[in-house]
């Protein structure tokens, strides 16, 4: 019945048009998905008999080491901050955002240097402290220590969802909590954590997406999971086949981790009171000062402060040896493609959502559900799911070779960070009245002219916000940028994991640098933004 009323309805090309695209969205994994039957027995088989326990032991420990750190750096300062008045909270505020800007792999590079048995800590207790060095000078390339610094890297996921959901809780539920006799410490367990349990989940369930996607720092510290197997089957063995079941094998893991948030959330629904006031923020006493303090910058030293002096120190230690020209090369690199591939992912963005807010359509909101996937759906198995395709395409044909081009690594891009620059848009829109779109409709506008002449510029903070945030992710971004960059093309992401994987990491450090002042001045200034735009104390 839905197929037959956008046959007949006038905004059937739009309807197609927006089916094609996430058909287009959908390809990668579809490739992999069809090529599944046509296997053999290849070392899939092998790997199944001996590696593939070790990769899903490996994965699930890494996924709940770095969720614990994650929850354990970003609650209880996103507590604090959004119910208590003190010196210094405005600026504990910006720079807990700040380990955002530090990649996983860096984070994992830079404490692997500091931690090493040459690197700063055990030299310094090796000469200062010589009988307790023994204590402090051990192997710390574990697998609980990579955990550490991943939730040291992605717990502002978790920080910036429950410093809102915290700031908008209203103070008619915390005093009804204190009319009934409950403590601070108990109202914060029985009635906050509950009231923003949603909101923390879903931040909980960008770090774990994160997780599954990552490969630079599990393959530095030689942790096995699906992803670091993916590369290792079609890399180091050559078998593709192997690679395509890993990838699917690890799509199904996603799907379920999919599955189990969107069950959660139907389940767990709560509503803050509209009428509801804000809760005053509180002063907190010279003790509790001190402990807030604490717990607010311990987060920050670890998660950015100390990686970032390392890397400037060692900037300057390796200064004489740093080829600029080729740093200047690869920063235009790194902000072409992020830039082009952000404009992309928010056309895109904008031409789904038009569509679905224009034409009503059913059909039409299920394909805007279909483009999040992407996010959700690793690097790794985006980019194998296109070698696949293009590869195929180009054996087929030999006017245009299509693998190993720009256009295959922009197309991975998109289709992986679409839900990145999906949410702020969405979010934006759906605060509107609907009102806007029938007037138009009355008046003659269709889709374009709706989007360009009303809601561009009433949504244009959105759309900014989209844009950098998608343009972060993508100047982060290593697996997919290593598996289809094209031949002699190095970003700033690939050019540092190579150093890394060299044992060169002083030298990788300018290229870090880089990243890492982008990322933060961006985040900056996104945060104050978004900070007046809700309102947030």
């Amino acid at each position: 019945m839905e197929i037959k009323k956008i046959l007949f309805s006038n905004n059937k090309r739009w309807i197609i048009g927006s089916f094609i695209l996430a058909f287009l969205v959908l390809l990668p994994i579809l490739t992999l998905l069809v090529r599944l039957p046509t296997l053999e027995n290849t070392t899939f088989k092998y790997l199944w008999d001996t590696l593939l326990i070790d990769y899903t032991i490996s994965t699930f420990y890494l996924l709940i080491i770095t969720c614990f750190f994650s929850l354990l750096f970003a609650v209880l300062p996103a507590w604090i901050i959004s119910n208590y008045q003190f010196v210094g909270r405005k600026f504990f505020d910006i720079v807990l955002y700040l380990p955002l800007a530090i990649p996983t792999y860096i984070m994992a590079f830079t404490y692997a240097d500091i931690l090493s048995f040459t690197g700063p800590l055990q030299v310094f207790f090796r000469k200062n402290f010589h009988s307790i060095s023994d204590f402090v000078n051990h192997d710390y390339m574990q697998v609980e220590i990579l955990g550490l610094l991943m939730g040291l890297a992605l717990y502002p996921y978790v920080y910036s969802v429950s410093r809102v959901s915290f700031s908008l809780i209203g103070s008619n539920y915390i005093n009804l909590s204190k009319n009934l006799g409950l403590s601070t410490t108990k109202t914060f367990f029985k009635v906050i954590l509950p009231l923003s349990s949603p909101a923390i989940i879903s931040g909980l369930f960008l770090v774990i997406m994160e997780v599954l996607n990552e490969y630079g720092a599990v393959k530095y510290f030689g942790v096995n999971t699906y992803t670091s197997g993916i590369f290792r089957a079609y890399g180091s063995m050559g078998d593709v086949g192997a690679a395509i079941q890993l990838a699917v094998l690890l799509l199904f893991v996603v799907l379920v981790f999919i599955y189990i948030e969107k069950k959660y959330h139907s389940k767990f629904k709560f509503y803050y009171s509209s009428n509801s006031k804000i809760q005053k923020l509180s002063i907190l006493d010279k003790k509790n000062y001190l402990l807030s303090i604490v717990i607010c910058f311990i987060p920050f030293l670890l998660g950015f402060l100390i990686p970032f002096l390392f890397i400037v120190s060692n900037i300057f230690l390796t200064y004489n040896q740093i080829d600029f020209l080729e740093l200047i090369e690869l920063t235009l690199n790194s902000v072409s493609v992020s830039t082009l591939a952000s404009v992309i992912v928010v056309l895109v963005v904008l031409f789904f959502l038009i569509v679905e807010k224009f034409t009503k359509s059913s059909f039409n909101r299920y394909i805007s559900e279909v483009i999040s996937l992407g996010y959700a759906v690793p690097g790794a198995v985006i980019g194998l799911g296109l070698i696949i395709l293009f590869t195929t395409i180009d054996r087929s044909q030999s006017s245009i070779v299509f693998y190993g081009s720009f256009f295959v690594l922009i197309y991975a891009y998109v289709v992986r960070f679409l839900a990145v620059g999906k949410s702020p848009i969405k979010s934006s829109l759906e605060k509107h009245p609907e009102s806007y779109d029938e007037t138009a409709k009355n008046l003659g506008l269709g889709p374009f002219n709706l989007l360009k002449k009303i809601h561009i510029p009433i949504n244009k903070f959105a759309i900014v916000t989209a844009l950098i945030v998608t343009f972060i992710d993508l100047l982060k971004e290593l697996p997919i940028t290593l598996i289809l960059r094209p031949f002699n093309f190095d970003t700033l992401a690939t050019q540092t994991y190579e150093f890394a994987i060299e044992e060169m990491i002083p030298m990788s450090a300018a290229y870090s640098f880089i990243i890492i002042v982008i990322g933060s001045f961006l985040l900056i200034i996104l945060k104050n933004s978004i900070n007046k735009q809700i309102n947030v104390s």
